[in-house]
């Protein structure tokens, strides 16, 4: 019987170390180069704004799907740039952009690559994209509008803004909510709740790397903490003390960190990962306002020349 148990146990073991080694070898990996499309069957016109759909190539050749979403009557004073999170979809935003139009502000709102009716294979959580971002402000130039240019980011989205500000000077302001310091960190942390606080920080560093390896970029470089160290636009950045997703004490530590002057932080009281604006109410999207007509408004904004 004894003999018997062994070789059972040894069995079992056995099985599960293949389990295991499939599962951080291929499953983790694609899952986190490919988190899923989603599209919702809504857009600008369904709330009385202006639109247009449009198509951007990026530098290496992925098309971008986007809504260009603009005022019917009033001038544009200003243009903003959403960027949305992971697993999400451009029509995340369209009620807020077309919002936006009432007050004179154009916008576009894109799926990134690998999301939505984007093209591309693979998320690579700001490595590429904030060249894609990039892409999306040629576009935006060809208007010749001369308004002032920012981004907005929530999530993974701010962690790309973040990128993208620090590539792109001529993203002249920032709004950046819930967002991750580093990617290594954040998957460790996404790992770790995943598997019910089991910690092992190996197991996700293998399988970042093993991502890294397939879609070709550097994990090392996806740093939204090394970006802010750099970037001097002014920026508008916020966290729910309640987040379980992405720790509060990352966007505390983003905005230290931040060399931007110009920098205002707001706790949102009670919010998670995704209800900022819910649980803020009024007075977190009076912030905000008061923040992008600040910016509209200066005279100071140049475009680098």
């Amino acid at each position: 019987m004894g003999k018997r148990f062994r070789w059972v146990f040894s069995i079992v073991c056995i099985a599960l170390l293949a389990l295991g080694f499939v599962g951080i070898h291929w499953v983790a990996p694609y899952a986190l180069l490919q988190p899923g499309r989603v599209h919702l069957d809504i857009s600008p016109p369904d709330y009385g704004a202006a639109s247009e759909v449009v198509h951007i190539t990026t530098e290496d050749g992925i098309e971008l799907v986007a809504y260009w979403t603009y005022p019917k009557e009033k001038k544009i004073r200003g243009t903003l740039l959403f960027v949305h999170g992971v697993g999400g979809c451009k029509e995340h935003f369209v009620p807020l952009a077309s919002k936006l139009t009432e007050s004179g502000i154009a916008s576009i709102v894109f799926d990134g690559r690998a999301h939505g009716e984007s093209g591309g294979i693979y998320c690579t959580y700001g490595f590429y994209e904030k060249k894609d971002v990039s892409a999306v402000v040629d576009f935006i130039e060809e208007k010749q509008l001369n308004v002032p240019l920012g981004i907005w980011g929530n999530s993974l989205g701010g962690a790309i803004a973040i990128q993208a500000l620090e590539n792109d000077e001529r993203i002249q302001f920032g709004i950046i909510e819930s967002t991750f310091t580093d990617l290594p960190q954040i998957t460790f942390d996404y790992k770790k709740r995943y598997l019910q606080g089991l910690g092992i920080r190996w197991v996700s560093d293998y399988a970042l790397q093993r991502a890294a390896n397939i879609a070709d970029f550097v994990p090392a470089q996806v740093s939204p903490l090394q970006s802010v160290k750099n970037i001097e636009q002014p920026i508008f950045m916020a966290h729910g003390n309640k987040d379980k997703n992405i720790a509060f004490k990352y966007g505390k530590t983003l905005f230290k960190n931040l060399k931007s002057i110009e920098k205002t932080w707001y706790t949102v009281e009670g919010a998670g990962h995704m209800n900022l604006g819910a649980k803020g109410g009024e007075a977190y999207r009076q912030a905000v306002t008061i923040f992008i007509e600040h910016q509209l408004s200066r005279s100071t904004i140049q475009k680098p020349q």
